[in-house]
């Protein structure tokens, strides 16, 4: 399959708003811009060019809403997210033009019409179900064929014939050179491709002869792909503030809902979600939140969110609401016939968020063994899926060794500090933690221990096996910086 798909909004204000108020779909919209002076003039949807008091004569039902920038950034990116779900190398060639190349797509959609249907599911998924789509050997093709008539169009290798009747209007070329093109009777694109190149250049400039080469089908500018976006944002603002939870996590799980469907399409799920409160003073609240791990589900991310604003909520209220997410592959674990089912990932999240409710933030954590030279040195870290998912997928590869005698170790924490009698080796153990201690029989050692010394706490320690005349076994230890002895355990 060769060529390029492209995916053609032409109201970008328009489509961010009904993308956020998918309510409105069917309903008289008017987008202004709020920066105007005196009554707005409308920029976009129904009766543009009107003022917002010529509107509503026209149409009492009328509803309007502010441009926002943001939304219409964000729109953009959605474009480009559905187009990178159908392949890898796609450019935005202008705001609301979006192209793919087809090359190396045939395992995935072996038609062009089959790709067509595939985006055009994926653009309703994502709240942009007017979105025009068309496909062609070149990108300028591909485009026309997105604009002519409802598109959907499908273009072949052929295309000077699907050109050739098409109005020049869609080539939205400049109102001085349209004007001078219509005296001249040149009305479609076959009659503009059919003028000799090197007058209509003379006469019209390097202008025209773009135009030209555009009604012909030719590309003016080589295929640019973006590069691939590390995170993922939504934002809203609200036409009143907000100054309760429950009306605020109503505002973030639309945000989160679609939020989701963009990683999705990407084949991503949500590792971090972070999320940006606006006052009406300014002010600015952050809230940021670590999942155990990654997940889609809009239900558990809001109440995570939520779980988090509870803990430590906004001071005032609030009327613009930012998700960002860090994304994550989705993790997977491969089921035991033997062994209960590992927590699912969601549960695992809300259940380390209702601990840290009521414990505190930074108080859930995994234990760990801190990179020392220390022995035994205790340390936490963030709770994690794969923790659990690692320690059963190690515990399953453990050889199984045959029974033999041994002896293990009791550790004491904390070791007991005990009265040591020691000349070249330890001599005599003295009464300890309810032992009565006794003489040294047989011992083995000194084995050293030594480290940080580089940092605040440096550390030198001789270790040493010693069987008591009492019957028992012990490990015990003598600190060379202050010359203390401990035990530091029993072995059985």
């Amino acid at each position: 399959m060769r060529g390029h798909a492209c995916l053609h909004e032409p109201d970008l204000a328009l489509a961010a708003a009904l993308r956020a108020e998918p309510e409105l779909r069917g309903r008289p919209l008017a987008i202004v811009d709020p920066a105007g002076s005196g009554s707005p003039a409308i920029i976009a949807g129904w009766l543009r060019g009107l003022t917002v008091a010529q509107a509503r004569t026209v149409e009492p039902g009328l509803v309007i809403r502010a441009l926002g920038a943001e939304g219409v950034r964000v729109t953009r990116e959605v474009l480009i997210d559905v187009a990178l779900s159908a392949g890898p190398r796609v450019m935005e060639e202008r705001p609301g033009a979006v192209f793919l190349e087809l090359a190396g797509l045939e395992a995935l959609f072996p038609t062009p019409r089959g790709l067509l249907t595939a985006l055009g599911a994926r653009l309703d998924g994502a709240g942009l179900p007017a979105v025009r789509l068309g496909i062609g050997p070149t990108r300028t093709v591909a485009a026309l064929a997105a604009r002519a008539g409802d598109g959907g169009h499908v273009v072949g290798d052929d295309a000077r014939a699907f050109l050739a009747p098409l109005p020049l209007d869609l080539l939205d070329p400049p109102d001085d050179l349209a004007d001078r093109l219509w005296r001249w009777g040149v009305r479609t694109l076959g009659e503009l491709a059919d003028l000799p190149r090197d007058a209509l250049g003379a006469r019209l400039g390097k202008t025209g002869a773009d135009l030209a080469r555009r009604a012909r089908g030719e590309d003016l500018t080589p295929f640019r792909p973006v590069a691939p976006r590390l995170e993922f944002d939504e934002s809203i603002d609200l036409e009143h503030a907000v100054e309760n939870l429950e009306s605020l996590a109503f505002v973030l799980r639309g945000l989160l809902d679609r939020l989701t469907q963009r990683l999705r399409l990407r084949g991503l799920a949500v590792r971090r979600i972070w999320a940006e409160l606006g006052s009406p003073g300014g002010e600015r609240h952050a809230r940021d939140v670590e999942l155990a791990a990654p997940t889609l589900e809009v239900p558990v991310l809001t109440s995570l969110l939520r779980l988090a604003l509870e803990a430590s909520p906004p001071r005032d209220a609030v009327e613009r609401v930012r998700v960002v997410a860090t994304p994550g592959g989705l993790e997977t674990a491969q089921l035991d016939l033997f062994l209960p089912p590992l927590p699912a990932p969601a549960e695992l999240a809300m259940t380390v968020a209702r601990i840290e409710s009521i414990a505190g933030t930074g108080r859930v954590a995994a234990p760990e063994v801190r990179d020392t030279h220390l022995p035994d040195a205790p340390g936490t870290r963030a709770f994690r899926f794969t923790d659990a998912q690692h320690t059963r997928a190690t515990s399953r590869g453990e050889p199984v060794l045959p029974p033999r005698a041994c002896m293990a170790q009791r550790a004491l924490r904390p070791p007991r500090a005990a009265r040591v009698h020691a000349r070249a080796r330890p001599e005599h153990v003295g009464a300890f933690d309810g032992a009565r201690g006794g003489r040294v029989l047989q011992c083995a050692g000194p084995w050293r221990f030594f480290g940080e010394w580089w940092g605040d706490a440096p550390f030198a320690r001789d270790y040493w096996d010693v069987e008591l005349d009492d019957g028992g076994v012990y490990r015990i230890y003598h600190t060379l910086e202050d010359d203390s002895w401990y035990v530091d355990g029993i072995y059985d």
